[in-house]
């Protein structure tokens, strides 16, 4: 009973996902030096290239996560996932009887960004500053575990990150990312999302307006129905599907940290 997001009582329940550590190197007292320009800390909500979207992912990896990744690769597209380490009891992330590990690393393989969004999915903004810094500090060991290094991108939870929290994110190097088009896919209503997101893309032309799209990879709805939608539609009307840091114009080599310098941590595809 008192393990359940937002409102998580994780201190009273020694078994919350909250409390429990992965395996692997603590990231901790590393150095964060700033990598690029784009801000950190203050949570942003747009992409700034005209003519792109950003197809983004919450949640994951799941049970669906995987058919996403083929019907993203049938049609060429890269989008970013902004993956949780043991949220809803999934088991850690970087443990390899999850199945986790292999699907993060096709991911990264395959082209597309890998961004955070918290250890255990839980409002940062009820958490005191230690502990916002060890939702990210677990999420970051477990990814270092399974790619030798981890984003610079985060997601927070519920869309909340106040002043405090921002300012914990900025002093851990993390660029604070939102979203312009919510499609609601987590209530399971894919005709409503996909309204929800034609209404936004055919509101405005490819020539003065981008967009940074959320979804969540743990809905089969999500993945079988309303991703080939959005696809469609998105070029259709002319935007370019992209990553998030290339809607920022942010270079690839900025979208990750080494743990053993604290500096960048981009490898090319093929040398996991």
């Amino acid at each position: 009973m008192y393990c359940g997001a937002p409102m998580c009582l994780f201190e009273y329940g020694l078994a919350c996902d909250a409390n429990t550590w992965p395996a692997g190197q603590d990231t901790y007292d590393i150095p964060r030096p700033r990598l690029g320009n784009v801000q950190y800390g203050k949570l942003f909500r747009h992409c700034s290239v005209d003519g792109t979207i950003a197809l983004t992912f919450d949640d994951g990896p799941g049970e669906w996560t995987e058919d996403l990744l083929d019907i993203l690769k049938s049609n060429n597209v890269k989008a970013t996932f902004f993956i949780t380490g043991n949220n809803l009891s999934k088991g850690h992330i970087n443990h390899p009887a999850t199945g986790s590990p292999d699907i993060i690393r096709r991911t990264y393989e395959e082209g597309h960004q890998i961004a955070a969004h918290t250890w255990s999915h839980m409002n940062m903004n009820f958490l005191s500053s230690k502990q916002r810094i060890e939702e990210m500090v677990k999420t970051e060991i477990a990814l270092n575990e399974i790619l030798g290094f981890f984003p610079t991108y985060w997601r927070p939870p519920y869309n909340e990150c106040d002043d405090e929290c921002a300012t914990d994110m900025a002093n851990l190097g993390y660029h604070t990312a939102s979203y312009d088009i919510d499609p609601l896919d987590w209530q399971n209503n894919v005709t409503y999302s996909k309204q929800n997101f034609l209404e936004a893309i055919t509101s405005r032309k490819p020539s003065e307006r981008s967009w940074l799209s959320l979804a969540h990879d743990l809905h089969k709805g999500t993945v079988h129905e309303f991703t080939q939608f959005t696809i469609d539609h998105a070029l259709e009307q002319g935007f370019k599907p992209v990553r998030l840091g290339e809607c920022l114009e942010d270079p690839e080599e900025n979208w990750y940290r080494k743990r053993s310098t604290g500096g960048r941590g981009f490898l090319p595809k093929g040398q996991l």
